[in-house]
């Protein structure tokens, strides 16, 4: 298997972890000294410790699954690092209960390591109005 297949799958698994909620089975995916940019404060994670406190608030503002949805994935594999980018719809049930869809923008930074492939960087984003500097959101359910 290809590099490429190989950081393929390994995004798929990351999917398919978030969908469900399983914090342990994704914190597998990433490097110990992971460094992950999110959208939410304090906007910068350093560390599985960190990494997993983060996902855990993410996971609790959901009532059930997460639906995750990729779009136009890219990916760059190299002897001994990997690079991805792609863009991924996270809606599903709040625990207010809003059903909420938004659109972000990732980019993904691996090593492959004696375990295989692992996660070292992670960089999510919304984009910005320049007028207003308010989070931009495409109109209805396609990215721009």
């Amino acid at each position: 298997m290809s590099g490429e297949s190989q950081i393929r799958a390994l995004l798929a698994v990351r999917v398919e972890a978030c969908q469900v909620k399983d914090v342990d089975r994704l914190l597998e995916l990433y490097a110990p000294d992971v460094v992950y940019f999110d959208v939410v404060p304090p906007m910068r994670f350093a560390g599985l410790d960190e990494l997993r406190g983060n996902f855990v608030r993410w996971f609790a503002e959901y009532d059930g699954p997460i639906a995750l949805e990729t779009r136009e994935p890219v990916v760059a594999a190299g002897g001994e690092v990997a690079f991805a980018h792609m863009l991924h719809r996270d809606s599903g049930r709040r625990r207010n209960g809003l059903q909420t869809s938004i659109w972000v923008r990732s980019s993904l930074g691996f090593r492959r390591t004696g375990q295989g492939w692992l996660i070292t960087h992670e960089h999510v984003s919304v984009p910005i109005d320049p007028a207003t500097l308010q989070a931009w959101f495409p109109p209805g359910d396609e990215p721009i």
